[in-house]
């Protein structure tokens, strides 16, 4: 009977082969015989029982059953591999340069002391932290991470990391929404102006609304007279009346208690932003990068949580 290693080494040079689609690139591109490809496949065949490639001289034929046993042997190498990560995250102390998108009001409310907590806890990490926008890319912009609040995710060729839901509200200043006679459903918004965070890559600005009894849902676009990351800044801005926004609830709460601020179609709700980190694979990475995430992953819902009970005052 074979050891569970040799057989993980079959399966091993199984997925090489039909990844590069001939023996002999796979042989090259491992560094082993290509006879040696032949010996280990020929086994693996005979243990199963089954033929998992048709082979001539000029080809190879993955059969359908072997399409089949490819799709799961990827899955048992993913988890071989992240079994030893474990293992290497256990014996290598987190070390080397993080490189950290994530808005600066973000930042400022809530991943700062987070950050910083893990610094000190691992003195030899170092991290890039660029305050950029929403709309920052991973691999594009050469970050190892993005941190974002969305109410919907538009990449989905990257990994997303969830780590809690963020109440919006839909506010601005009594003396603008006074300007607009019986504000009643959401195209009525169109008459207002309004500030926004940055938008999705898509370029455009919308509301999405759904009512709170009848569940009926809108889309409503508009054009912000002032666009930025800074919560606080825009939530100055609504309350100085240059138009509405949408915000978290916690950062409007004080504003809304004083009378700065005021509920627009109080009778409509908006989806709650999404807070998440979004990075290229699981696979791959240095003990330094997983280690961070799986720090602010067991962080951000408490400190989310505890934001949203302090809020903000109003200025």
């Amino acid at each position: 009977m074979e050891s569970p290693q040799q057989n993980l080494t079959d399966i091993f040079y199984f997925v090489q082969v039909v990844r590069h689609g001939s023996l002999t690139r796979a042989a090259q591109e491992l560094g082993v015989a290509k006879s040696r490809l032949s010996t280990r496949l020929a086994r693996l065949e005979r243990q199963l029982g089954v033929r998992l490639i048709q082979r001539t001289t000029r080809r190879l034929h993955v059969t359908d059953v072997g399409h089949s046993y490819f799709d799961h042997c990827r899955g048992v190498l993913e988890a071989a591999e992240r079994a030893q990560d474990v293992i290497d995250d256990a014996k290598a102390a987190p070390r080397g340069r993080i490189r950290v998108a994530a808005p600066s009001s973000f930042v400022q409310m809530l991943l700062e002391p987070i950050l910083l907590d893990f610094m000190e806890r691992n003195p030899e990490v170092q991290i890039d932290l660029d305050p950029a926008r929403q709309e920052a890319g991973v691999v594009a912009d050469g970050h190892d991470v993005v941190f974002r609040v969305r109410t919907s995710l538009e990449d989905s060729s990257m990994v997303a990391r969830s780590f809690g839901l963020d109440p919006q509200v839909l506010v601005g200043a009594p003396a603008l929404l006074k300007r607009v006679d019986g504000l009643r459903r959401p195209s009525d918004l169109k008459n207002l102006s309004s500030v926004a965070t940055p938008p999705p890559p898509a370029g455009r600005h919308f509301w999405l609304l759904r009512h709170a009894e009848g569940g009926t849902e809108t889309q409503v676009e508009h054009h912000p007279r002032l666009v930025s990351d800074d919560l606080l800044l825009l939530r100055r801005a609504a309350i100085g009346g240059v138009g509405i926004v949408q915000l978290p609830e916690f950062i409007c709460r004080a504003g809304l208690q004083s009378g700065s601020l005021k509920r627009v179609l109080p009778k409509w709700e908006l989806p709650p932003g999404n807070v998440h980190a979004l990075y290229p694979t699981r696979r791959g990475h240095t003990p330094a990068l997983r280690s961070f995430i799986e720090y602010v992953a067991l962080r951000v819902p408490q400190a989310l949580e505890d934001l949203q009970r302090r809020a903000p005052h109003a200025v």
